[in-house]
């Protein structure tokens, strides 16, 4: 699932194989003419977005969602996935090629479109700016509060899981019921987290020597490692894992379980 760990990854790696080549081929049914022959001038990864900046200034923006992802081959290598897929196809005249594939984001970016609070995937977050955000959504619950982009951008639903048993916040309650410091714990928490697994490698939130990668996340119906309860999946806009007892607020309604909820989303 990307989050702003695994489009940062991409980014690197596209960075590294495509800035300071010129584009060579460009294909997209959606973006009309590409930027044959220019110099691609920068990739860079903000939030959930990436972004490739060519050199007469137009940046195409990408956003995974939940299916895409950036591909990297040598010119005349098989691709991993049908052509059919493919939302934009870009050769340099290095040798290589950058294919997106399934996005449904896929546009030249416009002045001022992306309303990003901090990032937190990066290292100069400014997290303090983005607790402030954060307190301006004080009837939100903190759940839907964390995949605000324009709050704290790169923040997805396996982070937002993670941090908040970190914490031991109940996903369910309002910003405004939690104290200053829980909340520049939680901030800091999702940022350590992205951080963490911004190199290669599956995406952990524990080290353990079973091969648990996660505390909450994808254990529906299973024993929390803290306490033995069932960990619980309640679906809103999308599916929050927490142990109910670590987690507790006391007195705080939840929203009626989802028993059609999946283990993952």
């Amino acid at each position: 699932m990307p989050e702003g760990d695994t489009i940062f990854r991409a980014a690197t790696a596209l960075r590294k194989a495509l800035v300071g080549a010129r584009v060579k081929q460009f294909q997209s049914a959606r973006l009309g003419r590409g930027p044959i022959g220019e110099r691609i001038e920068e990739v860079a990864a903000r939030g959930k977005n990436l972004l490739l900046r060519f050199e007469k200034g137009r940046t195409l923006r990408t956003h995974m969602m939940l299916q895409g992802s950036w591909h990297l081959y040598r010119a005349g290598e098989r691709w991993r996935r049908p052509a059919f897929q493919a939302r934009v196809a870009l050769e340099a005249d290095n040798g290589m090629v950058a294919v997106c594939f399934a996005a449904p984001i896929v546009e030249w970016l416009r002045p001022g479109s992306l309303d990003l609070g901090p990032d937190a995937t990066a290292d100069a977050f400014d997290a303090e700016e983005a607790v402030r955000r954060l307190q301006w959504l004080r009837e939100m619950p903190i759940e839907e509060a964390l995949l605000t982009q324009s709050a704290m951008a790169g923040v997805g639903n396996v982070i937002k899981c993670e941090a908040l048993f970190a914490c031991r916040i109940d996903p369910f309650a309002p910003v405004a019921s939690l104290p200053l410091e829980t909340l520049q714990a939680l901030v800091a928490g999702c940022h350590r987290l992205l951080v963490r697994n911004r190199v290669q490698g599956p995406r952990t939130a524990r080290e353990s020597l079973s091969g648990e990668r996660m505390w909450v996340y994808g254990r529906a119906r299973q024993p929390c490692f803290v306490c033995g309860d069932e960990i619980r999946a309640e679906r809103t806009a999308r599916i929050n894992y927490f142990c109910s007892r670590c987690q507790r607020s006391a007195g705080r309604p939840r929203p009626p379980a989802d028993r059609s909820a999946r283990p993952r989303t």
